[in-house]
């Protein structure tokens, strides 16, 4: 567009200067022409108002633009103000540090400096030492001369002792071997036996616990030996009571021997009655059992017999009762609480 304006000014400039030229040569025939250029330098006049005009405009627009540009880069610029503050303010940060470092470098360089310094002295000490280890070395050196010899002499003593130690090595070998075979037989017959204490301590401890179970049943059959010894006391007085009649009737024969048949007579009559009887095994009260007699011997009394006493009615009893309560030889008669 302003490329266009210049062309168009320098156009309007070249009119001009053609419009002042000298026209008093030209004839009067020539005047309307005159005006025609008049009217044509007032419409190119207006003509070059009306561009300047939009140049302006244009000028103005370009203005508002620029404002526009120059107000975003002020707001550039005071971001990258802000920006670069705020970098001015971690170089600073890091300055410091580095500063800080630079401190810290520079104490331990002067205390490497002083490190070097004492090792100048120790070098220069080491040095020393050296010169005097070299004249040790010398001195040495004749000394390892005679240490060779020496170790030479060692050497075939070495070899003598090697000879000797190996044939007592194969004797040991041997010896060893013997050893070990023993040990390992030792160490079985250790295992054997290790295994027969093992039986034996569990067969001890199967025993302790028969031992146990033994105490505790003789517990329980003394226990039920005095309650049966309290349950039977006075069977056991009858049954001592009888014992002694029966003693007495042994020491004192029958007055009339003629009676035995009829005794007969009776202990067969009675014999059915006494079978029903059970046999006395200390089950039942003593005195319920002599009851049952009783019945059948006041039966046997109803008949009349003579022989019938006392003494064949013991003898009746003595056949129900079972082993433990009558005693195996009635002399002399056996108190049956010992």
């Amino acid at each position: 567009m302003t490329s266009e304006i210049s062309s168009l000014r320098y156009r309007i400039q070249k009119l001009r200067e053609t419009m002042t030229l000298d026209m008093t040569h030209l004839p009067s025939t020539n005047t309307p022409v005159f005006n025609l250029i008049i009217e044509m330098r007032a419409n190119i006049k207006i003509l070059g108002d009306s561009a300047r005009v939009t140049q302006l405009r244009q000028e103005v627009i370009n203005l508002k633009d620029i404002n526009l540009n120059q107000q975003e880069l002020t707001n550039e610029l005071g971001t990258l103000n802000e920006t670069l503050k705020e970098q001015i303010d971690d170089l600073t940060d890091k300055n410091e540090t580095i500063q800080t470092e630079m401190d810290e470098k520079t104490r331990l360089y002067g205390q490497a400096q002083d490190r070097l310094d004492e090792c100048r002295e120790e070098n220069y000490h080491l040095s020393q030492s050296l010169e005097g280890a070299h004249e040790d070395i010398t001195e040495s050196e004749l000394v390892h001369d005679k240490l060779n010899q020496k170790l030479r002499i060692l050497g075939l003593t070495h070899i003598a002792w090697r000879a000797r130690n190996l044939r007592q090595a194969q004797i040991l070998n041997v010896e060893f071997n013997t050893a070990r075979t023993a040990w390992r037989n030792q160490r079985d017959r250790n295992r054997h036996i290790a295994r027969e204490l093992q039986n034996c301590r569990r067969h001890g401890r199967n025993l302790q616990n028969d031992k146990v179970l033994i105490e505790f049943w003789r517990d329980q059959l003394i226990l039920r030996y005095e309650k049966w010894k309290n349950k039977t006391h006075g069977a056991r007085q009858i049954i001592n009571n009888l014992n002694q009649q029966i003693f007495a009737l042994q020491n004192n024969p029958l007055v009339n021997p003629l009676n035995m048949a009829a005794i007969q007579d009776v202990t067969s009559a009675l014999a059915p009655m006494i079978a029903q009887i059970p046999m006395y095994t200390g089950q039942e009260p003593p005195d319920e059992y002599y009851n049952k007699f009783m019945q059948v011997f006041q039966y046997g009394n109803t008949l009349g017999v003579v022989g019938f006493n006392d003494a064949v009615k013991t003898r009746m009893l003595s056949s129900r009762l079972a082993e433990r309560f009558i005693p195996p030889d009635p002399f002399p008669i056996r108190n049956i609480h010992t």
